[in-house]
């Protein structure tokens, strides 16, 4: 007999893998839909650490890792690093010190099911809109946990299209510890089933206010002010989320965070769906100076990229990996137009040119050209 084993889920990995690292003291600093964009950990405000966890979950979300041995593995580590217990910690916010929960048992349970939920649930997302033309409904299943919360119990068996309302704020995963999924389903197997297409309930909203930003929002009922954000919306938020967070954390934190972008399927993905702008680089504060600069992230715009790409066929993808380097070891040369020119010499007797520019506060990529002698 075949030994049948069920495949990981390939929107859900590449989902998570898309993620930057955003640095928080409180969960409430890395916010709502930003968490589509980047990977975080309340109260690990070192990037080894969060490197540390997101490996684990990486590899529960591929290889289907039970939570007793994410937890076998993690435990160590975090012990050894000091990242375990109650510490006191201060708050880069207010200042204050406290006495905080760092790692434990429940906390890294917590981290799994949330994560994992999320990762499968906006892999489902896009199975959902690839296939809506055939599966052109969505049925809320509220039912599947011992103690099911009561306005998701309510909505068990609702069915409506795709595109209602409904889904882009109520999609599950929308609570801490969640259980809800929805099921796509065809108009023939609504008629089969006796099920007819509900309408759109109308959800009361209440308003809440975010203690660490001053913001206030209307929070529909149901849902957790955490995961009040629509489904599928990280090619959208992921670029001026990592930016912010990458402006304000340390520049060790901020040069790694970069690094692993670009290196990984996030700028992959980017690079063959450009959207906004990426983060490619870090520069240092004399060249900062130099420059005249209110930012150190360095920008590629799509529109640069699209023109790279029509004009600079000797650039490839491997390239831009290369940014961090030419503007570390690169003399910078001031045009006439204000613009730096950094040149990094290559192996192969060519040298890479990279020319950034100012854009309002932020610095962006002019181009980057591949010369031979």
């Amino acid at each position: 007999m075949a030994d049948l084993q069920a495949l990981p889920p390939e929107e859900a990995i590449v989902y998570f893998r898309q993620k930057g690292y955003a640095v928080g003291f409180d969960y409430r600093d890395v916010w709502q839909a930003q968490h589509q964009a980047a990977f975080t950990v309340a109260k690990a405000m070192q990037l080894d650490l969060l490197q540390d966890i997101r490996a684990e979950v990486d590899r529960a979300l591929a290889e289907g890792t039970t939570l007793q041995d994410f937890q076998k593995r993690l435990i160590p580590t975090l012990q050894q690093k000091g990242w375990w217990g109650r510490q006191t910690r201060q708050d880069p916010l207010t200042g204050e010190v406290r006495d905080v929960q760092l790692g434990s048992p429940r906390r890294l349970k917590v981290i799994y099911d949330t994560n994992l939920r999320t990762a499968h649930s906006e892999g489902q997302w896009e199975r959902i809109q690839a296939r809506k033309a055939s599966f052109p409904y969505l049925q809320y299943d509220g039912g599947n946990s011992e103690n099911p919360r009561l306005q998701h119990k309510a909505w068990d068996g609702l069915v409506l299209p795709v595109d209602d309302p409904f889904w882009q704020s109520h999609m599950p995963v929308k609570e801490w510890g969640c259980k809800c999924r929805v099921i796509p389903m065809t108009a023939g197997q609504l008629q089969r089933r006796g099920l007819e297409v509900d309408e759109s309930p109308k959800v009361p909203t209440t308003p809440y206010v975010n203690a660490r930003t001053g913001e206030v929002q209307q929070i529909p009922a149901g849902v957790h002010p955490a995961f009040h954000y629509p489904p599928g919306g990280r090619r959208g938020s992921l670029v001026q989320h990592l930016v912010d967070k990458l402006e304000a954390a340390p520049a060790a934190v901020a040069r790694s965070a970069i690094a692993d972008l670009v290196q990984g399927e996030a700028f992959a993905e980017w690079y063959r769906k450009p959207a906004g702008r990426f983060p490619l680089g870090y520069m240092s504060q004399e060249a900062i100076k130099q420059f005249g600069a209110q930012a150190a992230v360095v920008l590629l715009a799509e529109a640069v990229l699209l023109d790279q790409l029509a004009n600079q066929p000797n650039v490839v993808i491997e390239d831009y990996a290369l940014v961090q380097q030419i503007l570390d070891t690169g003399a910078p040369t001031r045009q006439a137009d204000g613009s730096l020119l950094y040149r990094l010499e290559q192996a192969d007797g060519s040298a890479l040119l990279l020319t950034v520019e100012r854009s309002g506060v932020a610095v962006v990529v002019r181009s980057l050209v591949r010369v031979f002698r």
